[in-house]
């Protein structure tokens, strides 16, 4: 009888142990993100609950997220497409080596450059700034690449303006007191600052004709953009401008599933106002990661 009990006990303690084991929830994939591309990325993060985000930094300039990704602090970031090429090439200005473990996930967006210029200011467009305190756009972004060849292509060198590179809120701030003349920077549309900015008596100012046609041709990633009449405080007429693509970026090695199943997330809470162009998004500049080349491949063959 005590043999029988004893073998009872045995297999109660075994079935517990087996149902502790099939209840213990699996280990959550660790994500390392800024707080800003963490924001970006709320509403598809919220639908892969196994994933964990660890919110390492407060986010910064293009340039920045990308030394963060190289350097394997955050996962996954979001530059715009200039800069995420340059530095998977080698091209970024004092980088010694190419940023080889840069992959590809989406073209998500098109940041619009803004060239904004303060009140009481005769200026008609980019050859009128000689002599003028201009803001090449925040320190390390894109804008700040890209200003300057566009000031040199309108015959206006860097030595004919007082320039500076500030933070895009310090800067428009400056501009609508008159502290600066003018002013570069990238933004999705419509934006809040520039809305707050035009309210002061800041102006928009055409980037279009044919010497930036001529820049497209050797800055294939500048696309033609136009800021519709009325986006804006007192901007009843159209702007011409330009624009570079929002890239979402990640490492090499991060896990393909993780990829994949946040790049189906991530299309799937994109707002309705704001449809993805699942066309355009697998065009990044650098190569694509596997988990996102699945994603693709796997979307085109369900269609």
């Amino acid at each position: 009888m005590k043999l029988w009990v004893l073998i009872a006990g045995v297999c109660v303690v075994a079935a517990a142990c087996s149902g502790a084991a099939e209840t213990t929830p699996p280990s959550r994939k660790p994500l390392r993100l800024a707080r800003t591309t963490a924001g970006d990325l709320e509403s598809a993060l919220a639908r892969i609950p196994d994933v964990k985000v660890d919110i390492v930094s407060e986010g910064g300039s293009s340039i920045t997220s990308l030394i963060d990704l190289q350097s394997r602090k955050v996962d996954v970031t979001v530059p715009l497409a200039d800069v995420a090429y340059l530095a998977y090439a080698g091209g970024l200005e004092g980088m010694a080596e190419p940023f080889d473990n840069l992959r590809g996930m989406a073209v998500t967006d098109v940041s619009t450059m803004h060239f904004l210029v303060r009140r009481g200011l005769t200026v008609r467009g980019l050859g009128d700034l000689k002599g003028l305190r201009v803001s090449l756009g925040a320190p390390n972004s894109s804008t700040s690449l890209m200003t300057p060849r566009l000031l040199e292509a309108h015959g206006v060198a860097l030595s004919q303006v007082r320039s500076e590179r500030s933070p895009n809120a310090e800067m428009l701030t400056r501009l609508a007191s008159g502290d600066i003349d003018t002013a570069f920077s990238s933004y999705n549309v419509p934006n809040q600052a520039v809305t707050t900015a035009m309210k002061a008596g800041v102006r928009l100012i055409d980037i279009a004709g044919p010497i930036v046609e001529e820049m497209r041709t050797r800055y294939p990633y500048l696309k033609r953009t136009l800021i519709v009449g009325g986006t804006y405080p007192n901007q009843p007429e159209a702007v011409h401008t330009i624009g570079i693509d929002v890239v979402m970026a990640c490492r090499a090695d991060l896990d393909e599933d993780v990829v994949y199943r946040l790049l189906d997330a991530y299309f799937a809470t994109r707002p309705a106002a704001t449809p993805p162009n699942l066309e355009r998004a697998p065009a990044t500049p650098i190569p694509l990661h596997p988990g996102a080349a699945r994603y693709y491949r796997q979307r085109e063959l369900s269609r």
